[in-house]
């Protein structure tokens, strides 16, 4: 599947997120890092060499999609921080606007996932901090 054709499937039924590899297609309507997190977990194989549309992509997700060795990605908005992150790896990317930062639910401040990697360059610390967050988070409910 090519990327417009991927793109086309953002927003059908509240699909944020088309990962295509081969004849395997993946796409998501969990929002944030879910995607990422579920799909590192499931089917960790799949991701690397992946072609990935991503509605929003904040650093977060980027060092996820890092971890996984994903191949290209294309996302309609991407904050400055995933920007930085993304121009010092291997994955070609491509966007149409970036912002800032990712904004929380509340929309009154960072998205939490990506204040949790703000100041961390390396990918996998991000994913092992990411983890603790989310179990944090998690805990508090």
């Amino acid at each position: 599947m090519n990327i417009d054709e991927m793109k086309s499937l953002l927003n059908k039924d509240d699909i944020v997120c088309v990962l295509s590899k081969g004849d395997v297609l993946l796409t998501s309507n969990l929002k944030g890092v879910r995607p990422w997190i579920k799909w590192l977990r499931e089917c960790p194989d799949v991701l690397q060499d992946a072609v990935v549309v991503d509605k929003v992509v904040g650093k977060a997700a980027a060092m996820l999609m890092a971890v996984a060795k994903i191949k290209r990605l294309y996302t309609p908005m991407i904050s400055e921080n995933a920007l930085q992150f993304l121009s010092d790896t291997s994955i070609d990317f491509s966007y149409d606007k970036t912002v800032p930062f990712i904004v929380n639910n509340e929309r009154n401040g960072m998205c939490p996932m990506e204040q949790t990697v703000v100041h961390i360059e390396d990918p996998h610390q991000g994913y092992q901090a990411l983890l603790a967050k989310i179990a944090q988070l998690m805990a508090q409910k």
